[in-house]
């Protein structure tokens, strides 16, 4: 059979039957359906509110199908410190980003706090070292508010001043005591006299006796004390010889362990300034023994010490009467009270 060529169907669209009619009425009283919008590939707007799971959050992927993700901005950089780090992309949804350690900066912020405490240490101590070194400086001159000043303020009720009747000076101690006196307790030829001190304030001077069978020592010392602010009481001149008289009491009857001396036997001593005691000690050294009588006395703000010794026994000399020391000690300080001036 012969196959020809097809009819041509009319391009008129079909009539739509009586039922599709029947419906359009009922059909048409319904809104119609907003149709959604086209997207289009160069509209930026479609980028705004993407869901987590679209758009950055999808990355290419390498060979082994594992996925190629941008760098942080901290991996950029090795030289990147603690400090907070910016993201360079959201994380996916099964994979946070690594946290920043805790205990470095906890160490770092603990380091910091120290030398903060360093320094501040550090400046204290050099200012109180200024300080210091700034006040003796200005003691030194005698630029104090308490120094140089003539006479207390009349609140404070300290004297600053010598008072009436106080020595300002005293006499030279070698010079002290009259050559009959040395001679009486000091029998024989002096070997020695040796002046300590010799200011006009303070003065001292040893003689020494060694001539077979006596070995005898004298030393005097007198001191005129000024007023000070370490003193007791008004701070005036007597109450500095005051407290030096009672030190050396205490001294005598209760010798400091690292001095190494025995506790002296105390008694009294009448028409000698003041006040006045005598002390009497036994030393033993080296297989001899010698006896000491200590006599001190006070005048005002003045404090004499005479101490005399004779060796005992051992080595050839000896004895030496107490009595003798007791009576030496006493003649020599009254010389001595008497020229005070």
């Amino acid at each position: 059979m012969a196959q020809g060529v097809p009819p041509r169907r009319s391009a008129r669209l079909p009539e739509r039957s009586r039922r599709e009619q029947s419906d359009e009425p009922r059909r048409r009283g319904r809104p119609e359906r907003p149709s959604p919008p086209r997207l289009d590939a160069f509209d930026d707007r479609g980028d705004e509110d993407l869901p987590p799971w679209a758009g950055p959050g999808i990355y290419p992927t390498g060979p082994g199908g594992k996925e190629r993700r941008p760098r942080r901005a901290d991996e950029d950089d090795g030289r990147a410190g603690p400090g907070p780090r910016e993201h360079s992309g959201p994380p996916d949804a099964d994979e946070a980003w690594p946290a920043e350690k805790p205990g470095r900066s906890r160490r770092s912020r603990r380091a910091a706090a120290a030398r903060a405490r360093q320094s501040r240490r550090r400046l204290i101590a050099a200012g109180a070292v200024i300080v210091a070194g700034v006040l003796a400086v200005l003691g030194i001159l005698g630029k104090l508010p308490f120094q140089g000043k003539s006479a207390p303020s009349q609140n404070s009720g300290l004297v600053t001043t010598f008072q009436p009747g106080e020595f300002r000076t005293v006499p030279n101690a070698c010079d002290a005591v009259s050559t009959a006196t040395l001679s009486q307790y000091l029998p024989g030829k002096v070997a020695q006299v040796s002046q300590a001190l010799g200011t006009s304030t303070q003065s001292q001077c040893t003689w020494t006796l060694d001539a077979r069978p006596n070995f005898r020592v004298l030393t005097v010392t007198s001191q005129a004390y000024t007023p000070s602010l370490l003193a007791s009481g008004d701070g005036s001149a007597t109450f500095g010889a005051i407290d030096a008289y009672g030190q050396d009491l205490q001294t005598l009857q209760n010798p400091p362990k690292k001095t190494k001396q025995p506790k002296a036997q105390m008694g009294g001593a009448v028409g000698l300034g003041n006040e006045a005691f005598t002390a009497f000690q036994v030393f033993h050294v080296g297989g001899n023994t010698t006896d000491e009588v200590t006599a001190v006395a006070r005048e005002r703000n003045v404090v004499i010490i005479v101490r005399l010794q004779g060796q005992e026994h051992g080595g050839g000399f000896g004895p030496v009467p107490v009595a003798t020391l007791r009576a030496g000690a006493l003649a020599v300080a009254h010389e001595v009270l008497t020229g005070l001036h």
